[in-house]
């Protein structure tokens, strides 16, 4: 009996040893006082983004509550060619939108989404969704429409409608001036923009999407074929004929 007391009496101590060792060592860290979050935004500063994405994929790997770096991960994987993985990048970006839903930025990382998603449906072979693609382009460019139009009635404090329905008084001239000859069309130029397509850039000129032809012979010397637009390539814009 006397030999099990003394070992009983060893072993109470050592297991209180064991339980303070095991016990929380303190606070756990933010993600913006983790050292790979850190590194990732020097390494931001200074260009290095292949390193800064390793960074910020090592947080979300360790950490549950880590948006920023969910955010700077997606966005990081969207943008490095090198690096590029939309599916991935969906992933992150979703994680920001479920962590921080009310952010200033949840309309861009929405944005970034689409962008995303745009990237996956261009690389699946056969071109399956080009229509798909049109109608995204549309609303993008309905968007942007909305946006003037609400501007131009923040800057006249009125609504768009009233002022077109009232009429302006013209006192017609006694002798209306001849009107002088048309000049020469000039040709414009156009700097691609992410997710554009013949079609759509034919629209914004022209009107419709039946000029992509228009466009592709005129930038022949830079335009392999009708899909291999660049963002940041500039196309010419010829004027239609006058037979058209």
């Amino acid at each position: 009996m006397k030999p099990f007391l003394s070992f009983f009496r060893f072993l109470v101590p050592c297991l209180a040893l064991a339980s303070a060792s095991c016990g929380p060592s303190g606070p756990a860290l933010t993600e913006e006082e983790d050292p790979s979050f850190g590194r990732g935004r020097s390494y931001l500063k200074v260009g290095k983004e292949k390193e800064a994405l390793d960074e910020f994929l090592s947080v979300t790997r360790r950490m549950v509550e880590c948006p920023k770096s969910h955010l700077e991960a997606g966005r990081l994987l969207l943008l490095l060619e090198s690096r590029k993985d939309p599916v991935a990048s969906i992933y992150h970006l979703r994680r920001f939108l479920l962590l921080k839903p009310e952010s200033r930025e949840a309309s861009k990382v929405r944005q970034l989404i689409v962008s995303a998603e745009r990237e996956i449906i261009r690389k699946l072979p056969g071109k399956p969704y080009d229509d798909y693609l049109e109608l995204i382009a549309l609303k993008e460019e309905n968007a942007k429409l909305k946006r003037l139009i609400d501007d131009y009635k923040a800057r006249l404090g009125v609504p768009l409608e009233e002022i077109s329905k009232t009429p302006l008084p013209v006192d017609p001239p006694a002798n209306p001036p001849t009107q002088p000859p048309p000049g020469p069309a000039t040709v414009r130029s156009y700097v691609v923009q992410s997710g554009d397509s013949l079609y759509a850039i034919s629209r914004k000129f022209f009107g419709d999407s039946s000029h992509i032809d228009h466009i592709f012979q005129a930038n022949r010397d830079s335009l392999p074929n009708k899909d291999s637009l660049k963002p940041g390539q500039t196309l010419r814009i010829p004027p239609l004929s006058r037979n058209r």
